[in-house]
C-alpha cells in the first residue's frame, strides 16, 4: 500500500515538473517569437498519459510527463521545437480536415510543412538532432513547389504514389508531436449520442466550428503582424507564404463566372409574370381561346458575349490548361447559364496571338474541346489579347461584351490602360513572387484541386 502511495506521489511530481518545464518553454517562446504570442497563449496545458509526446486539437496542449522531462533533460531546444511545432499546426488549422483524407499522408504533409518553416526561421533555440536528415526530401519538394504547404505536400505524395512504407519512413524524420487528438474515435453520426461529459455530437461539432473560427482569427492577425515585420526579421518568409495561402479567400469559380452574366431575353415561359387563372378561365369559358397568352420570354442573367484568354507560355501549359477550359465549359453548359445564341472567343496567346476560335453554339464548343491543341510556349505578353479584343469590339463583333477571363501564371507584361470591359486574371495557386496585376483587374487564385474537381 505504501508503495502505491509512493508511485502516486512520484507521478504527481513528474506531472508537475513537466508542466513547469512547458510553462518555462512558453515564456521563452513569448520572448523569442513575440509575433506568435496570441497563438502560444491560446493553448492550455494538460497531462495525458495516452499521448506519447505532445498533441493538441486546438484548445489544450496535452503532454506526456515522462517524455517532456526526458527530452528536456537530453535536449532542451528540441522541446522548444516540439512545443512550437504543435502551435503551428493550429495556426494553419491542420487538424480541421475531412475525416475521409488519407491520415498517414496528411499527418506527414502537415509535419513537413511545419518543420520547413521552423528550420527556415534559423533560430538556435529551435535546433535539434536529426534536423539535417530532412533536407533531401525538402529539396525534392522545393524543385516543384514555390512554397511548401501541407496541401502541396499531400498532393505531391499522392501524385508520386508514395507507398505506406515510404510514408512511414519519411514520417520518422519529421514527426515532432502526436496527432492522435486530431482524429477522435467517436465518429458517431447519431446527433443525439453523447460523450462522457454529456455533450451531444451536435454540441461537439458546434464547439469544433467555433474553435476553428477562433484559430482563423488568430492566423489572420498573425498574418497582418508579420507583414510589418517581414522587412526587419529574417527567416520568416516560409511562414508568411504559408499564412497568406491558408488565409486567402477560397473562390467558388462557378459563382464567380456568373458575375460576367448579362441581362437578355431568353425564349421561355415567364412563370413569375403569367396568371394561370385567367388563362384556364378563358379555355373553359370560350373553348380554345385563352384570355391571356403566356409571355414567351423573360429577362435572365446569362452568358452571351465573352472572351476566354489562355496564357500558353512555357510556364503555363499542359493538362491544367485543358482542365481549366473544361471547367469553364462545364459551368457554361448548365442550361441556366447559357443563351441559345452565344458569342464566345477563345484566344491562345504567349507573347503574341497563337490561336483564336469563335464559339456560337454548344456544338462548336464540343468540337473545339474534342480537337483542341495548345499552341505557343514562348514568353508572356498580355497586351496582344486586349488589343485584339478592342479590335473586335470596334468591328462590332460583340453586341455587349461583358468581360475577359485570362488564365495565366501572372508573369508577363500587363496593359497600362484600363479596357472598357471587366477583366479577371485567374492564377493557379498562390505565389508570393508573382507580380501584382493592374488595380483595375480582378485577381482570382484557384487551387489545382478547384480546377480539376467536377
Amino acid at each position: 500500500m505504501d508503495k502505491n502511495i509512493e508511485l502516486a506521489e512520484l507521478r504527481v511530481r513528474m506531472i508537475t515538473a513537466a508542466r513547469d518545464i512547458l510553462a518555462l518553454i512558453r515564456s521563452r517562446l513569448f520572448i523569442d517569437f513575440r509575433f506568435m504570442d496570441s497563438a502560444v497563449a491560446r493553448l492550455d496545458i494538460e497531462n495525458d498519459d495516452m499521448v506519447k509526446t505532445l498533441s493538441t486539437r486546438g484548445n489544450i496542449l496535452y503532454y506526456n510527463a515522462k517524455h517532456v522531462i526526458e527530452t528536456y533533460k537530453d535536449e532542451p531546444t528540441r522541446m522548444n521545437r516540439e512545443y512550437l511545432h504543435s502551435v503551428m499546426h493550429c495556426v494553419f488549422r491542420h487538424q480541421f480536415v475531412s475525416p475521409k483524407i488519407d491520415r498517414a499522408k496528411w499527418n506527414l504533409a502537415c509535419d513537413v510543412a511545419v518543420e520547413n518553416i521552423l528550420t527556415e526561421m534559423g533560430s538556435k533555440d529551435l535546433n535539434c538532432k536529426g534536423e539535417q536528415y530532412q533536407e533531401d526530401f525538402l529539396n525534392k519538394l522545393k524543385k516543384d513547389n514555390a512554397s511548401i504547404t501541407a496541401e502541396r505536400v499531400y498532393k505531391y505524395l499522392n501524385d508520386n504514389k508514395y507507398s505506406d512504407d515510404e510514408v512511414k519512413k519519411i514520417s520518422e524524420l519529421f514527426e515532432r508531436d502526436n496527432h492522435v487528438t486530431w482524429w477522435p474515435d467517436n465518429d458517431s453520426k447519431d446527433e443525439e449520442s453523447t460523450d462522457g461529459n454529456g455533450k451531444s455530437a451536435e454540441d461537439k461539432m458546434k464547439e469544433l466550428r467555433e474553435l476553428q473560427k477562433e484559430w482563423e482569427d488568430i492566423s489572420s492577425m498573425l498574418n497582418v503582424d508579420l507583414e510589418t515585420l517581414s522587412r526587419e526579421k529574417g527567416g520568416i518568409k516560409a511562414l508568411i507564404q504559408n499564412l497568406k495561402e491558408v488565409n486567402r479567400q477560397k473562390y467558388d469559380y462557378s459563382e464567380f463566372l456568373k458575375k460576367f452574366a448579362i441581362m437578355g431575353e431568353d425564349l421561355m415561359i415567364n412563370d413569375d409574370e403569367f396568371d394561370y387563372i385567367y388563362y384556364t378561365y378563358g379555355l373553359e369559358r370560350y373553348g380554345n381561346m385563352p384570355l391571356v397568352e403566356p409571355l414567351e420570354y423573360r429577362e435572365t442573367k446569362k452568358i452571351c458575349d465573352f472572351v476566354i484568354a489562355i496564357d500558353t507560355s512555357g510556364s503555363c501549359q499542359g493538362e491544367i490548361v485543358q482542365k481549366f477550359l473544361e471547367k469553364t465549359y462545364n459551368i457554361m453548359m448548365q442550361q441556366e447559364n447559357f443563351f441559345k445564341k452565344i458569342n464566345i472567343r477563345i484566344i491562345q496567346c504567349d507573347d503574341k496571338i497563337e490561336d483564336e476560335i469563335k464559339i456560337e453554339s454548344k456544338d462548336d464548343f464540343d468540337t473545339y474541346m474534342k480537337f483542341m491543341q495548345i499552341k505557343g510556349f514562348g514568353g508572356t505578353d498580355f497586351r496582344p489579347v486586349f488589343e485584339r479584343v478592342d479590335e473586335l469590339v470596334e468591328k462590332k463583333e460583340f453586341k455587349k461584351l461583358k468581360g475577359v477571363i485570362y488564365f495565366t501564371d501572372g508573369y508577363g507584361k500587363y496593359p497600362e490602360k484600363k479596357p472598357n470591359y471587366d477583366t479577371a486574371f485567374i492564377f493557379l495557386g498562390y505565389d508570393a513572387e508573382r507580380p501584382q496585376p493592374p488595380s483595375w483587374a480582378m485577381r482570382i487564385v484557384l487551387d489545382e484541386e478547384q480546377i480539376t474537381q467536377k
